[in-house]
């Protein structure tokens, strides 16, 4: 099986942990003062009910119980409406994979839980894996050479540096090419359609999802 090598997953890695970084340096803003007690007369006027305090977090793992199934409905001989929300066109075969969109992978952060990440991804994501996709994206390499034989395709433009907006792993793909591909220039913004099997394979290190979706045997149409 061909995928990005463990010093490829490390580099990106590092690219998702840097955005969240980023997020979590927002968060530990200082919180304000706390406001000063309220009097007793105060206090009786809400009456004698105390607030519940907040639960604490749960370091255990979610039950044993399978998660819910995807809801499934057909809507002609090539169409499947998941849980309600998204349209997959296709069979799913290498002659006719399924057509998908991002809101679907972007989907897979709902719920998702990195320490029990195979229990808390929605199961319509489950349902996509080992089958052939096709996916229009925006696509980057991983590094800078004359030909490449692994991308990473985006739901949002980045030229792999510094132009644009890093991706995470719910809105990219690590796509492996059975043949090299000519890549030449740098920060160069590129788009194309991709076909592959997709594989889903939730790289966590360091409590952080680092990768998720993985093509197999991809083909790359439009990105000169």
């Amino acid at each position: 099986m061909s995928y990005f090598d463990a010093n490829t997953r490390a580099a990106l890695g590092l690219l998702f942990a840097t955005a969240v970084c980023a997020a979590c340096d927002d968060a530990a803003a200082p919180a304000p003062a706390p406001s000063p007690p309220a009097s007793p007369a105060a206090s009786s006027s809400v009456g004698s009910a105390a607030t519940p305090a907040s639960a604490p977090v749960s370091d255990a793992a979610p039950g044993t119980a399978k998660k819910a199934p995807a809801a499934i409905v057909r809507l002609d001989s090539r169409t499947l409406r998941l849980d309600g929300r998204f349209d997959v066109h296709g069979s799913g075969s290498k002659e006719d994979p399924y057509r998908i969109g991002w809101s679907l992978l972007t989907s897979g952060a709902e719920g998702f839980d990195p320490r029990f990440p195979e229990q808390t991804l929605p199961a319509r994501i489950d349902l996509l894996a080992g089958n052939w996709i096709q996916i229009d994206g925006f696509l980057a390499a991983p590094l800078v050479a004359e030909s490449t034989s692994e991308l990473l395709v985006m739901l949002d433009r980045w030229d792999g540096c510094c132009i644009g907006l890093p991706p995470t792993p719910f809105d990219s793909i690590e796509a492996s090419l059975p043949t090299p591909i000519a890549w030449r220039g740098q920060h160069l913004i590129r788009f194309g359609t991709v076909r592959g099997r997709l594989e889903v394979d939730p790289f966590v290190a360091g409590g952080l999802l680092m990768g998720l979706y993985r093509l197999e045997e991809t083909s790359v149409e439009g990105h000169q």
